[in-house]
């Protein structure tokens, strides 16, 4: 009697069996780019008035700067995440890594304001890229159940690396001069880039159809579960595949409407945290307060940042994000706009900047995790992608809308109040996520334990046996 090979579902085996040592290292690696991303994002804002008098660039030029990175942070965003789709994650991510390392280390050697808005530009691009795809190929490899709080967390690594950069600058420029920052920036990202290139796998999903697909996802398969079959086992997706043109498949399927809201949502939010994070100095010292009084309000964004986005996933998978993010964001506009109400109270500012940053930290993950769920596997990456380049597009203008406010005489308070108007934005537009059918989305395949084999879940059994957690 022959015996026919026994069929296990992909999805069934990231979503049912341990997480395991393999699989933490790759989160951990994903975390560690992302960290370096919002370092080197935010390093030239704190490095820009010792850049200014260095270079003998204006100011009022930064602002440029700024947008220059950003720009170029919004075009790999768009570029980068759909080649990803096509062509494979590891390598796209590598890439990305890998180009805004060298343009971090070149940005010391500007000569002058055209130089190094060129290098701020392509490290953006390489920035650009390595969120989306950090974010795709981590998800790939975590159980649905907590891809929110994965999302949350690796989301954190952005804020994070930008209050380190701040703690970092406060004792390097002193010592070492400004292009300290960005050698460190640099450097590191450079030794992640060697780690996803030897040691990333691709997602199982995308090596599944190449011809030695079932030779590479068992290999892969057993570095998860090592006792598990060698042979005898056939491997199937049974996720939702989309045609050649994943862009337009974004728009179908009943993920128009979603899709549309998410990238309203994303920019208002996006243009509201980097204008925190680079122009709270500079208003702050127009509103009097000392140097170290306005980066220790920068510092507490960050920190506040931080928690809210290791928590923003987690909370959107235990309670409806129709209903969660739209509060976050309210609380965001009350906590920006009460900042220009503030200025005349260091202890209020620290409340306030703490507050702000936690819940729009909190509100950028949870539309994160948003994101993951809604596209399938094959446009995850397109669709993330896409969704963090109108992010960066709100980014690029809002450093410039801030510099004409300034130009236009505005009081720094006055700016502080006119932020709250993106965050009423975006909580408009999560509020109609529910309207835009969010709940009929059909995500990646939600019955991940439909195609179990008994060879699969004798995998299982084994591992409850030994205490593991499932």
């Amino acid at each position: 009697m022959i015996m026919k090979p026994s069929q296990t579902s992909i999805t069934s085996i990231i979503d049912r069996l341990p997480l395991g040592a393999y699989r933490i290292g790759i989160v951990v690696i994903c975390f560690l780019i992302a960290l370096m991303d919002g370092f080197d994002t935010q390093a030239i804002g704190f490095a820009a008035p010792a850049i200014s008098s260095s270079l003998h660039i204006p100011i009022t030029a930064f602002g440029q700067v700024f947008s220059a990175g950003l720009l170029g942070a919004m075009l790999g965003a768009f570029i980068l995440g759909p080649l990803a789709d096509r062509f494979g994650r590891r390598w796209m991510l590598a890439g990305s890594v890998v180009a805004f390392s060298l343009f971090s280390l070149l940005t010391p050697h500007a000569p002058d304001l055209f130089w190094l808005l060129l290098c701020r530009f392509f490290a953006g691009l390489g920035l650009g890229g390595a969120i989306p795809n950090l974010l795709a190929l981590s998800s790939e490899y975590a159980p649905r159940r907590i891809c929110g709080l994965l999302t949350g967390l690796l989301f954190a690594g952005f804020p994070l690396g930008g209050a380190i950069g701040a703690m970092t600058s406060a004792h390097l420029l002193p010592l070492f001069g400004w292009p300290a920052l960005f050698y460190i920036g640099g450097t590191i990202p450079l030794l992640l880039a060697a780690a996803v290139a030897c040691a990333f796998p691709e997602p199982l999903q995308f090596l599944i159809r190449r011809p030695d697909g079932q030779r590479r996802v068992g290999a892969i398969v057993r570095r998860i579960v090592p006792d598990a079959p060698a042979d005898g086992t056939v491997y199937v997706d049974t996720e939702e595949r989309p045609g050649r043109l994943p862009l337009r498949q974004l728009f179908s399927g009943g993920r128009a409407a979603p899709t549309l809201l998410l990238w309203i949502a994303f920019s208002m939010c996006f243009m509201l945290l980097i204008a925190l994070v680079l122009w709270t100095p500079v208003l702050l010292r127009e509103a009097g307060l000392s140097g170290p009084q306005a980066t220790l309000i920068v510092g507490l964004v960050n920190l506040g940042s931080v928690a809210g986005t290791a928590l923003g996933g987690r909370l959107v998978d235990r309670f409806d994000p129709c209903v969660v993010l739209p509060l976050l964001f309210l609380a965001g506009a009350f906590g920006v706009a009460s900042l220009g109400y503030a200025t005349g109270s260091v202890a209020l500012l620290k409340v306030f900047a703490a507050l702000s940053g936690f819940s729009l930290g909190a509100a950028s993950s949870g539309l994160l995790g948003v994101a993951v769920l809604i596209y399938p596997s094959m446009m995850r990456a397109t669709g993330v992608g896409w969704a963090m380049a109108l992010g960066r597009m709100g980014q690029a203008i809002g450093p410039l809308v801030i510099a004409a406010l300034l130009a236009g005489g505005f009081a720094p308070n006055r700016i502080f109040q006119c932020w709250a108007v993106p965050a009423l934005c975006a909580a408009g537009a999560a509020m109609l996520l529910r309207w835009g059918g969010l709940r009929a989305m059909p995500a990646a395949d939600h019955s991940s334990a439909a195609g179990f084999t008994d060879g699969l879940q004798a995998i299982v059994n084994k591992a409850q046996q030994r205490g593991e957690p499932l």
